[in-house]
């Protein structure tokens, strides 16, 4: 009896492929009836006070180990934990969290960064630390209007019920 020797390439594709189902199960294995928006096990979990989010969190950790296996680079790495630790502080948070984790899909967004730097490892510092800034500039802005929003709300009631 012989032992068939698997094909390096073979492996690391097949590895890939689990990696985008499992990320496919967290984020988008669902979708919304009479939309196009997908959902996964993230928000769900999501709905379990701190329990649920600690443990997407963790989970969503494993396509960074697994990237780091692949070989990803520094920069790859710092932006995948950036996108699953927005993921856990937005995701926290009382029903914003669970919409939050609808929309954002984090480890969509870490397979999609694993599968640029599979096909283009040589991507520079310079691009994803221009992502990083992006990404932070557009969550700080929302993070502000979602503050401002809320004080105006809490000053409308306030006057409302005055």
């Amino acid at each position: 009896m012989t032992i068939q020797q698997q094909d390096p390439a073979d492996v690391v594709e097949q590895r890939r492929r689990q990696i985008r189902r499992f990320a496919k199960v967290m984020d988008s294995r669902f979708r919304i009836p009479g939309t196009k928006q997908t959902f996964g096990v993230d928000p769900i979990l999501g709905l379990v006070p701190g329990a649920g989010d600690a443990a997407s969190m963790m989970i969503s950790a494993g396509i960074v180990i697994q990237a780091a296996r692949f070989g990803a680079r520094g920069p790859t790495l710092a932006m995948m934990l950036f996108n699953v630790a927005i993921d856990a502080i937005f995701g926290s948070i009382p029903f914003f969290g669970t919409i939050f984790d609808v929309m954002f899909k984090a480890n969509n967004r870490n397979v999609a960064l694993l599968d640029r730097h599979v096909t283009d490892p040589n991507l520079t510092r310079a691009q994803v630390r221009r992502r990083v800034y992006w990404s932070i500039a557009i969550i700080v802005a929302f993070t502000v209007a979602l503050f401002v929003t809320l004080a105006a709300i809490t000053v409308w009631i306030i006057a409302w019920l005055i």
